[in-house]
């Protein structure tokens, strides 16, 4: 399977995890980034390391820019001044999730003006969060020194992320973690959504939103560990309710040649999920529905 790594600024999207079983190896062909996230933390010493692969928003990102999507914009974003809502720990770790993602969106596509204002939000709730020693002053200065330098700044912006996903590990903040991934995988999904004005079957921007039925599945089985935690819990029931929708999509199994240009041929396949105009309208709506619920701080 391609190596999957992680996604910064937190954080979230998309892809088959290594670890779930062969749904996700068949499906690996469209493969995205994400990480390994140590879960032994919750775990004695005596007991064998557990991993589980999370998404990566900025492989999302990347994607649409590869393919040339439009509609990027920054009218989709979190308003920084939403900041003021967030005041306990559920709402402040989503949105931690969510302001990061929107940094890096900022960073990817070329709205480096914009950027500073996310990280100053990111800031101030990691440092409400225990994290202020990961996410510091000379950060903010690489930062200002890099305005206009888009990759310069996606650059830092996954540092930040792997650097605040190791921390929260660290200060056995597991469930904060889990809920800042489901922030920025949300985010993510959101923004992207957005980008995308029409249904067209066999879009390639729509197709990797279909494949995200994947991602979810592996998300709400990583937040099972930590259904001890009420947020998490109400978070998770958030998400099986998208869920739902998703697992309305068709999934079938595929073979096929691929003719290389040596002249030789390589047989392919795997598993492709096919989406009406209809789904993909409701995925859309119930992401919209749970991101604005994030959002308000409710």
């Amino acid at each position: 399977m391609k190596k999957l790594i992680l996604f910064a600024s937190v954080i979230a999207l998309a892809g088959f995890l290594s670890s779930c079983g062969n749904k996700e190896e068949n499906a690996d062909n469209n493969a995205v980034d994400s990480t390994a996230v140590d879960s032994s933390a919750t775990k004695t010493s005596e007991q064998p390391q557990e991993y589980i692969s999370i998404p990566a928003p900025d492989e999302m990102f990347s994607f649409m820019k590869d393919i040339g999507a439009e509609g990027k914009s920054t009218n989709y974003l979190n308003n920084p001044e939403n900041i003021k809502n967030y005041v306990d720990t559920k709402a402040k770790a989503l949105n931690f999730g969510i302001y990061a993602t929107d940094f890096l969106y900022c960073s990817t596509f070329d709205f480096g003006s914009e950027a500073l204002k996310y990280f100053v939000s990111v800031k101030k709730l990691g440092d409400e969060l225990g994290i202020s020693n990961v996410i510091n002053e000379a950060t903010a200065d690489r930062i200002k020194k890099n305005i206009g330098k888009n990759d310069s700044l996606t650059e830092i912006s996954n540092a930040l992320y792997f650097s605040t996903v190791s921390e929260l590990e660290k200060s056995d903040k597991a469930s904060v973690l889990s809920l800042v991934i489901v922030g920025g995988w949300v985010e993510s999904m959101n923004l992207v959504t957005n980008m995308i004005k029409k249904y067209k079957a066999g879009n390639p921007a729509i197709d990797r939103i279909a494949e995200q039925k994947y991602t979810l599945e592996n998300l709400i089985g990583y937040l099972q560990k930590y259904q001890s935690d009420a947020n998490v819990a109400a978070v998770t029931g958030q998400l099986n309710e998208l869920k739902v929708v998703f697992d309305q999509l068709k999934e079938e199994q595929t073979s096929g040649t691929v003719s290389a240009k040596n002249g030789k041929k390589v047989l392919g396949g795997g598993t492709t999920i096919s989406i009406t105009e209809e789904q993909y309208k409701a995925i859309c709506e119930k992401v919209k529905s749970i991101h604005d619920s994030f959002t308000s701080g409710k």
